[in-house]
Formats: structure tokens, C-alpha cells, sequence
């Protein structure tokens, strides 16, 4: 492959794998990232390892898991106990990676890691938004390198409109790297929160992709009874979240239409990734991990789309099988950076360079995942998936092939001890590697601080559509 390509890193909230024309979706617009995906590759199995937003963001961006980085849930950085807070103090970042191997780093839009009104560091330019997110349009205070800037509009055309900004002062004797945080397909998901031109596109869809709602017996849906609704009730929520999807790929467009007008786009490599998945009544509730009471690792939760596009390293339609992570995505973006050579063995990166992946299958990939929320841990195969609760069960094991909507739980019976047995055993050795006893997702004392503003309260996890 080319030296050192520039890297766009687009890092969605709550953008589920499904909700994409490229991975089958006959009725999301999303032209542009179809488009993305046709001239490069799609990965038809990646996954985040926890599925909320804080602790998925961090095992992107450190390459390491939640129970080495020590954060187990969204943080709620209004509160100033949390949000002033530099959670991923002693972590090595990935942009502070890609800056000492020469790239211009800048970050535009949602960081949501603690001190999110300062430049993270390796940044060196930074149009971020502090505190809580807030709505999709309106007055929002952001911060431009740390300096307070109130502006009125739409989230998503403003951090695209500063991320034009970046692309244009970016300099052309080095490469650079843009980290751009949308979150359009985080609720609010009603149509009443959107552009009522995208809005409108959807007027008529049937949304087949989305199901009968049947709330699962767990759910704890914040803004929507628990009860069941009808579906005509819920157009209005299925076309808000389409049109986030919409917006998003509108967005996307313009930045890569930038990089055309630069030439800088055959050595640019574009990567979309959302931080975790999303269901809008999928598995029988709203959101993602936090949805449910014990908190859920579903598949919706967990499917994450990813596309990598570059013109002068990837050959149009790759279609990449394995199973991939977001430890797995640190850890090519630093190798395709040619940066591999500054990671400290020391801190027992979990993930593997997929580089290879983009040229030609590889048999011998073990497509085991593993993932966690708090105390709540998963090892899944292509076939099984193993959920262990620790201390509170119930655990849970699910055939995908037979059960793919994980509907009944096998785990505990005699003709599956052995793949329960296996799979905690490989689920316990990969944590034995990968976890800090000081920072680990089994001590619940180590969780946000345990205060009325806590998502964490009295023990108790409450769904905020972090």
C-alpha cells in the first residue's frame, strides 16, 4: 500500500449497522456512503466492544478496553464531577500516536471522553462540544481550541462546515488527520427534530426494515412507554431516525466533495464508523445497551457499520467477512499511518491489524468478540454468543444460527455445558490479559461517581439515550 495516506475518521453516535443502504437497507437514503462503500470496503462484521457511548469511544480511540481504560458507562459530562474529569489520564490516544508520526491532527464535533470543553490532547485544532450535546438545532455553546463560541444551527452542518475549515488550512506538506463527530442519529429520534425537507423523503416508507414492536421483557425506554405502541404511532420516531442517517450521509458528501476539490483525495483514506448500534424497536426496545434492565449485548446494540475508502490503497468493492472490532480499527489505522512502531507492547493492545483483510480472506482469522458493559461481559463466535453478569445475573447463551433475534436462552442446559464452559473460559483468559485491577468493569466502586447524577445511581443503570 502508499505511504502515509491522510485519514478522515467519521465517528457516528448511535448509527446502527442496519440503518444503511449499503448493508441491505432498500429505504435509507444514504447515497453517499453506499457510494464509499462500492469504491472501497465494506466490512460485513464489525462490532463495538461495549454498546453505549463513552466506553466505545475510548476503545477506539486507545486501542485497549474498558476495563484497562476504566471507563464503564456514557459519561455525563454536565455534571462537573464528571465532566472535568480527564478520564483517559495515562492513555495513549490516537491522534497523539498520529501526531508524533507527523500528521496535523484535528477534531470536529463530539469527543465525549471527559474534558470535552478543552483540545484533546494530540489535537492540534479542535471545534468541540462541551458538556451535554443537546439537540439537533438551535443555540448551543461549542468551543473552538478551548475558547467558547455560541452559535444557532443545525449540529451536524456546523461541525461539517468547521471541518471544511480544517480540510482548507490543513498543510499539504504533511498528512492529516480528521476525527468528525456527528450525532444525528442519536435521539431526539423524532421527525419533529430534524429538516423537514429530509423529513419529508420518508413520507411515504414503509420501513421494513423495522419490525412489529414487542417490547422485550427487560426494556426501559426513556421518552416512550413500555407498553406497546402501535406502528402508526411510531412513523413519526422511524422517519427521525432515517432522516439522521440522511442528514449524516448530506454531510459526508460535502466533506469528501472538499477533498476531490483538493486533490487530496486519491491518498485520503475515509473511514465511517458508528461508536455502538441502535435499535428503533428491534429486539423489542429503544436505543442500545442501556435500553434494558440488566443492560443488554444484543446484536443491534452491537453491529457497527464500517467503510474504509481510499482510492490509492483499496480496491473498489472489497467485502471484508471476518469478524472485526474497534480494537481492531486502532490498531490498522496505526499500522496503515506507519506509526506501528510507537505502540508499547506493554499495554496488551487487545486488537489485530486487519490490513491484510482488505487484500484477501484469511482462513485462520479467529472471529471470536469479546465485549463488556460494566459487569457485564460477552464472548461471541459466529454461531454463539456466551453474556455473563456478573453478581446478577441471569447469564445467557444464544445459537445465532438458529436464534439470530436471541429470543430464548440456552445457557444452563446439558447439551450446551460444553460451549458454555468453553466460552467462559475464553471470555476469563481475555480479561486476564486485557483488564486493570484497579480500573477492571467487576468493582462497581470504580463506575461514574455514585451521586443523583449518576448513570450509575444507587447501582441502578438508567437509560439517558447516552
Amino acid at each position: 500500500m502508499p505511504g502515509q495516506p491522510n485519514i478522515v475518521l467519521f465517528l457516528t453516535d448511535d448509527h446502527g449497522r442496519w440503518a444503511n443502504g449499503c448493508y441491505g437497507n432498500r429505504e435509507v437514503r444514504t447515497p453517499t456512503l453506499d457510494k464509499l462503500a462500492a469504491g472501497g470496503a465494506l466490512f460485513e462484521n464489525a462490532f463495538t466492544p461495549s454498546p453505549v457511548c463513552s466506553p466505545a469511544r475510548a476503545c477506539l480511540l486507545t486501542g485497549r478496553t474498558a476495563s484497562q481504560v476504566g471507563i464503564h458507562d456514557w459519561l455525563w459530562e454536565d455534571v462537573p464531577e464528571i465532566g472535568d474529569k480527564d478520564w483517559l489520564a495515562g492513555e495513549v490516544t490516537l491522534p497523539e500516536i498520529l501526531s508524533k508520526a507527523g500528521y496535523t491532527c484535528g477534531l470536529s464535533g463530539k469527543w465525549h471522553l471527559g474534558r470535552s470543553h478543552e483540545t484533546p490532547r494530540g489535537f492540534d485544532w479542535c471545534f468541540g462540544m462541551p458538556r451535554g450535546q443537546g439537540a439537533h438545532d438551535g443555540t448551543y455553546t461549542y468551543h473552538q481550541n478551548g475558547v467558547p463560541v455560541t452559535l444557532t444551527g443545525n449540529k451536524t452542518q456546523l461541525v461539517t462546515e468547521h471541518a471544511l475549515t480544517f480540510l482548507d488550512d490543513a498543510p499539504n506538506d504533511r498528512p492529516f488527520f480528521l476525527n468528525i463527530g456527528y450525532i444525528a442519529t442519536h435521539s431526539p429520534y423524532h421527525a419533529s427534530a430534524h429538516d423537514p425537507r429530509i423529513v419529508g423523503l420518508y413520507d411515504h416508507a414503509a420501513f421494513e426494515e423495522i419490525p412489529e414492536y414487542y417490547p422485550h421483557p427487560w426494556v426501559h425506554n426513556e421518552g416512550l412507554r413500555n407498553g406497546p405502541m402501535a406502528r402508526e404511532e411510531l412513523r413519526p420516531y422511524y422517519a427521525g431516525y432515517y432522516s439522521g442517517a440522511t442528514e449524516i450521509d448530506n454531510a459526508v458528501s460535502r466533506v469528501v466533495e472538499r477533498l476531490r476539490e483538493q486533490g487530496r483525495l486519491e491518498n485520503t483514506l475515509i473511514v465511517y464508523v458508528s461508536d455502538h448500534g441502535c435499535s428503533v424497536g428491534q429486539q423489542g426496545f429503544w436505543g442500545k445497551g442501556n435500553s434494558t434492565r440488566p443492560v443488554n449485548m444484543c446484536e443491534v446494540s452491537l453491529r457497527v457499520p464500517l467503510i474504509m475508502h481510499w482510492p490509492g490503497g483499496i480496491a473498489p468493492r472489497t467485502r471484508v467477512a471476518e469478524c472485526v472490532t474497534h480494537y481492531d480499527a486502532f490498531q490498522t489505522l496505526v499500522e496503515l499511518a506507519g506509526a506501528s512502531a510507537q505502540l508499547d507492547p506493554a499495554r496488551n493492545y487487545p486488537g489485530r491489524t486487519f490490513s491484510r483483510l482488505l487484500i484477501t480472506p484469511d482462513p485462520a482469522w479467529d472471529n471470536l468478540v469479546v465485549g463488556e458493559y460494566g459487569d457485564t461481559r460477552m464472548a461471541r463466535t459466529p454461531r454463539w454468543k456466551l453474556i455473563v453478569r456478573y453478581g446478577h445475573g441471569p447469564d445467557e447463551l444464544f445459537d445465532l444460527v438458529s436464534d439470530p433475534l436471541e429470543t430464548a436462552s440456552v445457557a444452563g442446559r446439558p447439551e450446551t455445558s460444553s460451549i458454555q464452559a468453553e466460552l467462559t473460559l475464553r471470555l476469563e483468559r481475555f480479561y486476564a490479559r486485557h483488564e486493570a485491577p484497579d480500573k477492571t468493569g467487576l468493582n462497581a466502586a470504580l463506575y461514574p461517581p455514585q451521586s443523583a447524577h449518576s448513570p450509575f445511581h444507587d447501582g441502578i443503570r438508567e437509560s439517558r439515550f447516552s
